[in-house]
């Protein structure tokens, strides 16, 4: 496979707890992200491959943590953090994507005709001239007064009172629900016709929801875990039909630039041909997927989960009492009372949102 996007397994992360108010919850996600980031930075801005991709982990995660907490940063505060944060992780991409299609045209190269795979070397070659300007470009942004003022106030976000004191055991619901309800509206759009854009904002709005249910994990039991499985392997599957769209948008543009060599362009035109043959498996392989995640009742199972689980921890010791039906004492969500929709599963969740929490690093 040319996907070298890496799992994101090594990256370090947060954990919420039920018993935490919204607001410090939302102080100590967002400025665990801060600390999180500052630690992948400079690797990243050395220019290595890998770290470069661990700094776009910690900002995406980042990031998801804003998102997590919108309901009760100020608007103007928020308004920054969304501007500059996308401005971060677009020239992180733009390296990155780079490293992705080279190499993916020389695993590719493999499968077309080997006098023309041999052809393939002023083509790499202008990917790294490419990638040594974006990084150069990336490299001063990060040095930048803007990105340092974004930093400073990550670090210390100005959080709302109103809504602030909540239990996060009690409003978790509430405050996944965006994130669900943005995946499972955007997933609607999916179709064979679809443009690629639809794809790739489907796989962001799939690992934002990811990310947010992760730092929920003290809430989860057997559904939550099942869940998150799913979700990665849809952010995986959905990641490898991007750097496909990608990698070929960028060969047609090498394609028709003035000055590449003969037989290179015919190497392209392979390369292109082959591509679109992985693209449309791919495809086809992300719309069954996301049908069948569709059509399960996981979405809601987990919703459920999370808030039972909530409301019992934050029950005194002596009422604690588990009334949880059958297979619950392993782990496992009781039956679901009716079949239902995800989304409109998701309506059930009620009032806003607010509510403290702790931290946790996991490796």
């Amino acid at each position: 496979m040319a996907h070298v996007e890496q799992s994101d397994a090594p990256a370090r992360r947060v954990t919420l707890f039920p018993g935490e108010s919204v607001a410090d919850a939302a102080r100590q996600a967002i400025t665990f992200g801060v600390g999180a980031l500052a630690h992948t930075q400079a690797a990243a801005e050395a220019g290595e491959a890998e770290p470069l991709h661990q700094f776009r982990v910690a900002t995406r995660r980042l990031r998801a943590s804003v998102e997590l907490f919108s309901g009760v940063i100020y608007a103007s505060q928020l308004k920054v953090f969304r501007r500059d944060i996308a401005w971060i992780l677009g020239q992180a991409g733009a390296v990155r994507e780079c490293d992705v299609t080279a190499a993916l045209i020389q695993e590719r190269a493999a499968k077309i005709d080997p006098d023309l795979a041999r052809e393939i070397a002023p083509m790499i070659e202008a990917l790294r001239v490419r990638r040594s300007a974006e990084h150069a470009t990336l490299y001063e942004m990060l040095a930048s007064k803007r990105c340092r003022s974004l930093t400073a106030k990550l670090s210390h976000p100005s959080i709302k009172k109103l809504g602030g004191a909540r239990k996060l055991g009690i409003v978790a619901p509430q405050l996944l629900r965006t994130a669900a309800r943005s995946a499972i509206r955007l997933g609607k759009k999916l179709a064979q016709t679809a443009p690629a854009s639809v794809f790739h904002k489907l796989r962001v709005r799939i690992k934002r929801l990811r990310y947010a249910l992760e730092m929920m994990a003290p809430l989860g039991a057997k559904r939550h875990r099942k869940l998150l499985t799913r979700l990665e392997e849809l952010q995986e599957l959905l990641g490898l039909y991007h750097d496909v769209t990608v990698g070929t948008a960028w060969l047609l543009t090498y394609a028709e630039s003035a000055g590449a060599p003969a037989r290179t362009v015919l190497a392209a035109g392979a390369l292109i041909q082959s591509l679109a043959g992985r693209a449309a498996k791919l495809r086809r392989r992300c719309l069954r997927q996301w049908r069948r995640f569709e059509r399960s009742e996981i979405l809601r199972d987990t919703f459920d989960e999370i808030r039972r689980a909530g409301k019992l921890a934050l029950m005194p010791p002596s009422s604690a009492r588990v009334d949880h039906p059958t297979g619950a004492s392993n782990g496992e969500s009781p039956p679901a009372a009716h079949n239902g929709e995800a989304e409109r599963a998701l309506e059930t969740n009620e009032t806003t949102t607010s509510a403290h929490s702790a931290t946790e690093v996991t490796p």
